[in-house]
């Protein structure tokens, strides 16, 4: 049992640290996808803000477009709770992607005068910098990917060293301390329960977490560090 615990207790600790890495990495990430976005904004803006010394069809259709990219996601709140990643957010820029793509291509049939000229440098600096958002975001997708399926094996793992420390571990203040670390970890997890949001708060939950595996570990002389072959309980 001593084993099964270690493990249970190693996996947990490894599960929350990889997490808290993570968020780590995307926090510091993340405003330059926003920083990215806004510049592609305010190129959007000037295109309208020049669109409106022309007329035409073609200059409806390309307000359009330019109404589209004025309306990207990093104007929007975006900092909910998550694990699932950032799938709403990839497929936005994509898709204003190729809204910057149809403008250069509908400016491909213009002249080559001023206005025009402008508009297509415009039009390629929003999809130089809705390129580098993609590249950024799928960076942040990446490493959040491992963890999005985790709340659900995490509590798994903490109720099976809580119910293992109240089975089998002598009736001692020890033990009590063991049953109430963690399930103070269980309820810090189930309180962000829909994910864990991309800020500091969430990894202060996760250190918060650790500490508190941490402690026990030292109560029971159980290694932190991983040192066992995979097994059910790692997987």
């Amino acid at each position: 049992m001593h084993q099964l615990f270690a493990r249970a207790n190693e996996a947990l600790h490894r599960d929350l640290a990889g997490y808290a890495d993570a968020l780590r990495l995307i926090i510091a990430a993340l405003p330059e996808a926003r920083e990215l976005g806004l510049r592609a904004v305010r190129e959007a803006r000037l295109v309208q803000a020049i669109l409106a010394f022309g007329n035409g069809s073609q200059v409806a259709e390309l307000g359009q477009i330019a109404f589209h990219l004025t309306n990207l996601w990093v104007l929007r709140d975006n900092t909910q709770p998550r694990t699932s990643g950032f799938d709403e957010e990839l497929n936005e820029t994509f898709a204003a992607c190729e809204h910057a793509r149809r403008g250069i291509a509908l400016l491909g049939h213009r002249d080559d005068d001023g206005l025009s000229a402008e508009l297509r440098l415009c039009f390629q600096n929003i999809l130089r910098y809705l390129e580098d958002q993609l590249r950024v975001l799928e960076q942040c997708q990446q490493r959040l990917r491992p963890f999005s399926s985790g709340p659900e094996l995490t509590r798994k793992r903490l109720n099976l060293l809580v119910a293992a420390a109240e089975a089998r571990l002598p009736d001692s203040p020890n033990r009590q301390i063991a049953v109430r670390t963690y399930t103070e970890a269980t309820a810090l997890l189930q309180e962000w329960d829909g994910g864990l949001p991309l800020d500091g708060r969430g990894v202060a939950v996760l250190e918060r977490c650790l500490d508190i595996i941490n402690q026990s570990s030292s109560i029971f002389g159980v290694l932190t560090m991983p040192s066992f072959a995979a097994t059910q309980i790692e997987a």
